[in-house]
């Protein structure tokens, strides 16, 4: 790590579902204070149908033709696999949507010191083909834990994302309850876990109708403590 990113504290972003989480219990504690949530939650839940938001956490995205070799070069390791996700040791993600884009969450501690240190870094002479995207403004993520996941999502999305036809580290861009998402497989252990992503203005609807969707099978919205608690 380098040492602007050990100097950086922890920030956190507030969540455009910060009333709704409140409500359901599973709320942020506060902005900075820590990479926890409130949650009243149990592991178990998790294990069979949650939804645990992550929109605090930060996130960046990279496009442009030469972005594949910057990433490398910033030492992420990633192939060149449009609709792949490529884990890396600290945690965080590597989302490759096309041979000239990718998106990089963090990891669930919430360290984005690496990422600030690439934004403050970025100049445009460097001529490296690619540019920084600001995914924590216009995307809200969300994860979605549980076995009982892909029948929830078979209500909302037109895609099949059943365990034994959409694989781990698999990625898809598509409609979830006619909002234009991605939806990327990344399982904790044994525990089915789908990050979406989607535009942050409709991240109240689609949290409602991923919260609809999701009663029939005991589903609620959880705290990220307890999905670190799966790791």
């Amino acid at each position: 790590m380098s040492d602007f990113a050990a100097s950086q504290p922890v920030t956190l972003a507030r969540s455009p579902l910060s009333r709704l989480l409140v409500e359901r219990g599973a709320h942020w504690r506060s902005l900075g204070e820590t990479a926890a949530a409130t949650d009243l939650s149990t592991s178990a839940v998790l294990e069979k149908l949650a939804i645990v938001d992550l929109s605090p956490l930060p996130r960046i995205g990279f496009k442009g033709r030469g972005t594949m070799d910057a990433m490398r070069a910033r030492g992420l390791r990633l192939e060149d696999e449009p609709n792949r996700i490529f884990p890396q040791e600290d945690g965080s993600l590597c989302l490759v949507l096309a041979p000239t884009e990718v998106l990089i969450l963090s990891a669930l501690d919430g360290d984005g010191g690496r990422f600030s240190a690439w934004e403050h870094a970025f100049r445009l002479e460097d001529k490296e083909r690619t540019y920084p995207l600001p995914r924590r403004d216009s995307h809200a993520w969300l994860a979605v834990t549980g076995q009982c996941a892909p029948a929830m999502f078979a209500k909302l999305c037109a895609v099949d994302l059943r365990l034994a036809k959409f694989p781990n580290h698999a990625i898809a861009q598509t409609s979830l309850a006619r909002v234009n998402a991605i939806v990327a497989r990344c399982d904790i252990r044994e525990t089915p876990v789908f990050h979406l992503l989607a535009d942050t203005a409709s991240s109240l609807y689609l949290s409602t109708c991923l919260l609809d969707a999701a009663r029939e099978y005991g589903g609620e919205f959880a705290g990220l403590d307890r999905l670190e608690k799966l790791i």
